[in-house]
């Protein structure tokens, strides 16, 4: 029964950090008017929509009425026509460290509220676009922001391979890099602020062309064009920027190694290389809009 009234009432957050149960009844231009959760019967209340941050309804769904509010004050009690007392006092609700709109312990308010309603972000890599390559990411948030799934994909346009990737250059001719694509998991030690460091394992597949030596006669080569691939293990250190609530940049770093490619060995005067070995980086400076 107390889990069904739970799901009965409208939640209004306001812009000084609480919470008012009740049931909405009108929204206009100016203002927003509710019942008390506790006396629906009793007084309309009524309260500016420039002082209420969103509406969370008893269907789930959620109506943001001011998506970029002023700094978080003290805002005056809502008037009530007529002024009546309610029957009973509501139970006071004991804090919860999960809710962005609650007190915390010692009754500072939390201004991280609006940047975390938006748990999907899109975003360009502009490190990539320097070397040729336009790459978008996709960004997931899980668990209240605690971790994210992280996915990649970028076609090259650039006539060479770039400067990560110039060994397979040497050891590959004509090697031009096609397009990567990855999948990570990432995870955030904390989820109440605006600038959050994360941690985590990126899976990383590239392709490239590159021309093979089928025909070495009188030191005439002959070429035909192949096709290459890498796929690399890497661990992710990054920094998301919560700018607004829906514009946000991050940048990160992913180093790791090669478990499986192309063969990429060069014999020379110098005696066998072997670029396997060598270890795979990846850089990235995502500018996004978070949705």
């Amino acid at each position: 029964m107390f889990a069904n009234l739970a799901y009965c009432q409208d939640v209004l957050y306001t812009t000084a950090g609480s919470k008012l149960k009740g049931k909405v009844t009108e929204i206009n231009t100016k203002d927003i008017k509710y019942k008390d959760f506790n006396n629906l019967e009793g007084p309309t209340y009524v309260i500016a929509k420039a002082d209420v941050v969103l509406i969370q309804y008893s269907n789930g769904t959620t109506d943001v009425i001011n998506d970029n509010p002023n700094t978080l004050a003290p805002k005056p009690t809502p008037t009530v026509a007529p002024i009546e007392k309610p029957t009973e006092k509501p139970a006071s609700k004991p804090f919860d460290k999960n809710d962005p709109y609650a007190k915390g312990k010692k009754g500072e308010k939390k201004d991280y509220n609006l940047y975390y309603l938006n748990s999907n972000m899109i975003s360009i890599n502009a490190l990539a676009l320097a070397n040729g390559d336009v790459t978008v990411m996709y960004d997931r948030d899980l668990f209240q922001g605690k971790m994210s799934l992280s996915f990649l994909g970028g076609y090259s346009f650039n006539r060479r391979m770039g400067g990560l990737n110039l060994f397979i250059a040497d050891a590959k001719d004509g090697a031009k890099k096609k397009y990567d694509a990855g999948f990570g998991i990432n995870y955030m030690p904390r989820n109440t602020k605006r600038v959050q460091y994360f941690v985590g394992v990126l899976a990383k597949y590239m392709a490239y062309d590159y021309l093979n030596v089928v025909d070495n006669t009188n030191n005439q080569k002959s070429y035909q064009k192949e096709s290459g691939y890498q796929l690399g293990i890497l661990v992710t250190n990054g920094w998301v920027f919560r700018v607004t609530p829906n514009f946000n940049f991050k940048i990160f770093g992913s180093v790791g190694g090669q478990i499986n490619s192309t063969p990429l060995e060069v014999t020379n005067s110098t005696g066998t290389r072997n670029y396997g070995n060598y270890p795979k980086i990846y850089l990235g400076y995502c500018f996004g809009y978070r949705f």
